[in-house]
């Protein structure tokens, strides 16, 4: 038949492209498995080498790149994730928008100390405070008041006594603000305006021990030494017998140290035995005398009157012994032309392992200057203090340039001077021009002077009269 004919033809032939079996994993390179087994389809079909893709599950979601930023050199900086803490209304004006930093700091026109430019002074604070009419209650006045203290800002501490004077006319009259007007007075006082504090402490109408310690530190500070003590008279007799350190707030301590200091300058040996005996009286005996500043201050006061032996008695049973009081007992021996028995407390001082300052190097020196020993012990205390590192201050240099000038060894004065730091003081340049003209080096005497006024240190005729006149008595001397 026709139709089985064709069939068979056909089922010889070659299978079509569309019947040929896709590959799989299975016969991916062989065919073996193919439902077809005629050797033409093994010849035309060619397998795939490359491996196919794997279909994703729709349920697998692959994670989306971050795109790329962009470079910052052509692109706006980017707004901060955060918004920035909001600036004070006080604060001084914003330079963040100019590149350099040279606006860091500003100066106050008010009050002429450095603040930066975040800082508020207490002008400002109260400034604020009146125009959002808000009530200044005395805690913030007394941290305005301890902050112009402490920045010795006399201008803004005036504006702020002012300022509570106008929104509070009767609080310093009334007991309620005594403290505040103590306040007062002391940041007066720390500023160096004594005329002020005194004034403010003439208009009080309350005072306590605490005030009057105040005005009296105040007024020996300003030379006023006689006011002082008789402000201290009265501050004992406002006490009425009691005693007074078991006050609360009250700072008599400081009171006897600073009369005790104004007794040494106005010589009042007298009122100065006094002061000690109410000390004892009130402190509970010598040795509680002996441990703090009062101590000192008292064998400071008999060095300097010239009462030795109380000075030796008071540091010999002294226990916590400051530099100061070492000073004191060397400045009384030497004072007294114990130059011997000064440098013996330099050296004790030395064993006992407290520790040296220039104060007491210089009045060492001072010591080893009127020594008849050529120069041998001040080269000692020189040489210990270059161990401490204290030779090149301004005190020790002035006393080593005249201690060797005086021993007439000019070249160790020379190199002395060379090694000062800093500013060099007159009273080093004459010391070094005397030494010079006593010691018959009139050359050097002269470059010495034209050193001077290139260095702009104004040169009085005195002194170039004194020098001149020690060359001439040096060179009469060779003569004869």
């Amino acid at each position: 038949m026709g139709f089985s004919s064709t069939t068979g033809s056909t089922a010889a032939a070659a299978p079509l492209p569309h019947m040929i079996p896709k590959p799989t994993h299975r016969h991916r390179y062989c065919n073996s498995r193919s439902s077809s087994t005629s050797p033409a389809a093994a010849v035309r079909w060619r397998p795939q080498l490359s491996r196919p893709p794997v279909p994703v599950p729709p349920q697998v979601l692959l994670p989306l790149r971050r795109p790329q930023q962009p470079s910052p050199a052509n692109n706006p900086r980017p707004l901060p994730t955060k918004p920035s803490p909001r600036r004070p209304v006080v604060d001084a004006p914003d330079h963040s928008s100019h590149d350099d930093d040279d606006g860091d700091e500003c100066s106050s026109s008010s009050s002429g100390r450095n603040v930066k430019n975040s800082s508020c002074t207490p002008t400002d604070v109260l400034r604020l405070m009146d125009v959002l009419q808000l009530p200044v209650d005395e805690d913030l006045y007394v941290s305005l008041i301890k902050e112009c203290a402490e920045y010795r800002d006399a201008a803004q501490g005036a504006r702020v006594c002012a300022h509570i004077r106008r929104s509070l006319p009767d609080l310093l009259r009334r007991p309620a603000g005594l403290h505040l007007a103590n306040r007062l007075l002391f940041m007066f006082a720390a500023c160096g305006q004594q005329h002020v504090a005194r004034q403010l402490f003439d208009q009080m109408h309350f005072r306590d021990a605490t005030s009057l310690a105040v005005v009296i530190a105040a007024l020996s500070a300003s030379g006023s030494h006689g006011d002082a003590l008789r402000l201290f008279v009265e501050m004992c007799v406002r006490s009425g017998g009691r005693s007074p350190v078991l006050e609360p707030g009250v700072c008599w301590l400081e009171a006897l140290v600073t009369v005790l200091r104004s007794c040494a300058r106005t010589r009042e040996l007298g009122f100065g035995r006094q002061v000690h005996g109410l000390a004892i009286k009130v402190l509970g005996g010598d040795d509680a005398v002996l441990l703090g500043d009062v101590g000192e201050s008292l064998i400071q006061f008999y060095g300097r009157l010239g009462h030795h032996g109380s000075a030796v008695k008071l540091f010999e049973g002294t226990r916590s012994q400051s530099a100061a009081a070492w000073t004191c007992m060397i400045s009384g021996y030497s004072r007294e032309g114990r130059f011997k028995e000064a440098i013996g407390v330099f050296r004790e001082m030395g064993r006992a392992g407290r520790r040296k300052n220039c104060h007491v190097f210089s009045s060492t020196l001072s010591a080893c200057a009127k020594m008849g020993d050529g120069g041998w012990s001040g080269k000692q205390v020189h040489a210990a203090a270059i161990k401490l590192g204290t030779s090149s201050d301004g005190f020790v240099c002035s006393s080593l340039v005249d201690m060797y000038m005086k021993h007439e060894l000019p070249t160790e004065a020379q190199r002395a001077f060379a090694t000062m730091d800093g500013m060099r003081d007159c009273v080093c340049w004459k010391s070094l021009l005397i030494g010079y003209a006593r010691s018959g080096c009139g050359m050097e005497a002269v470059k010495l002077l034209y050193e001077m006024k290139a260095a702009g240190i104004n040169v009085q005729e005195s002194i170039v009269h004194e020098a001149m006149t020690a060359l001439d008595i040096v060179k009469q001397v060779q003569e004869t």
